[in-house]
């Protein structure tokens, strides 16, 4: 799932290598998994964040008939915090249960606003490939996960209709 192509910021916990506790940084999400997991950080909560960012993309996306330019790294950080949000609330000890409804309402909301952002990125995308499979410039404005789809589809759209 995580392969490093999204920065998360963390707080140290305990002393690892370089890092004192109260150092804060900026991991991949791999790593900050992992620490986390093993209680060398606390994971820096950024949903917030990450929500009205994807409502900016959303928004962009239905006004805009072309695709948009997206941050590539989106949908990592969004898949970081919903598998860290799912995490906390599996094992929900030690927090609150004011943190805990605060993050049941901010994990569904970022799911919801994760599948309509791709849902219109994904129809886009469709169109792109029926229109103009394989083009630079629309790979261009693609997430790595995107390039990844829409080369797929390019790919069986040119053999079914026998263009290769």
């Amino acid at each position: 799932m995580f392969v490093g192509r999204a920065l998360i910021p963390v707080k140290v916990m305990r002393t690892f290598g370089d890092w004192k506790p109260g150092d804060m940084v900026l991991i991949e999400d791999w790593k900050a998994k992992e620490l986390w997991e093993s209680g060398v950080v606390e994971v820096i909560d950024e949903v917030e964040k990450i929500i009205i960012e994807l409502d900016k993309y959303i928004k962009e996306e239905r006004e805009n008939r072309p695709l948009i330019t997206i941050d590539g790294s989106l949908y990592d950080r969004t898949e970081f915090y919903m598998y860290f949000l799912n995490k906390v609330l599996e094992n929900p000890g030690g927090y609150p249960p004011e943190t805990l409804r605060s993050y049941i309402t901010k994990l569904a909301n970022l799911k919801e606003k994760y599948k309509e952002l791709k849902k219109l990125r994904f129809n886009k995308i469709l169109k792109s490939v029926m229109l103009r499979p394989n083009s630079l410039e629309i790979l261009n404005k693609l997430t790595p996960k995107e390039k990844e789809l829409y080369l797929q589809m390019s790919k069986m759209r040119m053999a079914w209709l026998g263009e290769e």
